[in-house]
């Protein structure tokens, strides 16, 4: 009897100990907590995204700052944990932050080296925008489409531009071509137009 008694005592004493660890357990990682969505903060103004998580019980940290086209300056770009994601209150949103202002960069070489397509192309590539193309007739130039650029300027400015200058993302670059001389042009005085060098304007804006 005694050997029952002592039995069922060591049996009672476990089964408290377990329901007092689970407890201790659930207490301890929160479990018994409600869950909370996390908000989307992309593109939205880094002061505003901070408002919004601190109203909603979260804690946040800005991990980096860079830059990125098309989204606004001081705004975020991305979160971790991401924008649905269900978590416990109180959790650190990890973010990361657009830059301040937009970071120059270089002007490549397009002039005698590469064809309109070609500098097209390379632009965008850099972040920048190709404005007016100048049509530059050449009689040099046998074929319709090559198109060399002769130039680079500044949109609206006859000045060229150098290499490796530093310019804003998003300026405006117009590019002097040459072109097959199709026909030939009279000038003012009625003679031929072989020495024609006025430059014809093509506002085509890609």
């Amino acid at each position: 009897m005694k050997t029952i008694k002592t039995l069922l005592f060591i049996g009672l004493t476990t089964a408290v100990l377990i329901i007092a660890m689970f407890f201790f357990l659930n207490f301890y990682t929160n479990h018994d907590k409600a869950l909370t969505e996390v908000p989307d903060l992309d593109g939205i103004r880094v002061d505003k995204a901070l408002r919004i998580l601190e109203d909603g019980g979260f804690q946040y940290v800005i991990t980096d700052t860079i830059y990125r086209d098309g989204k606004p300056l001081l705004s975020i770009i991305d979160q971790n944990p991401s924008a649905g994601e269900e978590v416990k209150h109180g959790r650190i949103i990890y973010l990361k932050l657009n830059s301040k202002e937009v970071p120059d960069v270089e002007m490549p070489a397009l002039a005698g080296k590469t064809s309109y397509k070609q500098a097209v192309r390379l632009l965008g590539n850099r972040g920048l925008d190709i404005g007016t193309k100048i049509k530059r007739p050449d009689p040099h130039i046998k074929d319709p489409d090559s198109e060399p650029v002769l130039e680079q300027r500044l949109h609206g400015d006859s000045t060229a531009i150098s290499p490796g200058t530093k310019l804003k993302r998003h300026t405006r670059i117009d590019l002097v071509v040459g072109v097959m001389i199709e026909a030939p042009i009279a000038d003012s005085t009625g003679g031929s137009g072989d020495g024609v060098q006025e430059l014809i304007s093509d506002d085509s804006h890609l």
